[in-house]
């Protein structure tokens, strides 16, 4: 009885998608910060601004990951992350970690 209810429980669960937590931003770069553990901190304006980080798994198209202010992105982000800043004093930037971006020139 017990194999049976496990049984299915298993296939409704493998049967529906999971649901993912992504949300778009986009806007223009007001400011960028290279890290210490290879990631990007990016202050992203309006539309959809805020405090983003690129990491080396972030999905990038075209142009590259963010390189200077002035630069558009659009993209999704998600999981928050960190961007080492100085190793000595240790300074730490937060933002939220992008998983796929696209950029202009």
């Amino acid at each position: 009885m017990k194999l049976r209810g496990l049984a299915t429980f298993a296939l409704i669960a493998l049967t529906f998608p999971t649901t993912t937590f992504a949300f778009p931003f986009g806007g223009q770069i007001g400011q960028v910060i290279f890290c210490y553990n290879d990631a990007i901190w990016a202050n992203v304006g309006p539309p959809r601004g805020g405090q983003f980080v690129w990491t080396p798994s972030t999905v990038t198209y075209e142009f590259g990951p963010p390189s200077h202010s002035g630069q558009w992105l659009l993209g999704l982000a998600s999981p928050p992350y960190y961007c080492l800043v100085s190793i000595e004093p240790i300074i730490v930037y937060t933002g939220i970690a992008i998983t796929m971006m696209g950029s202009s020139q």
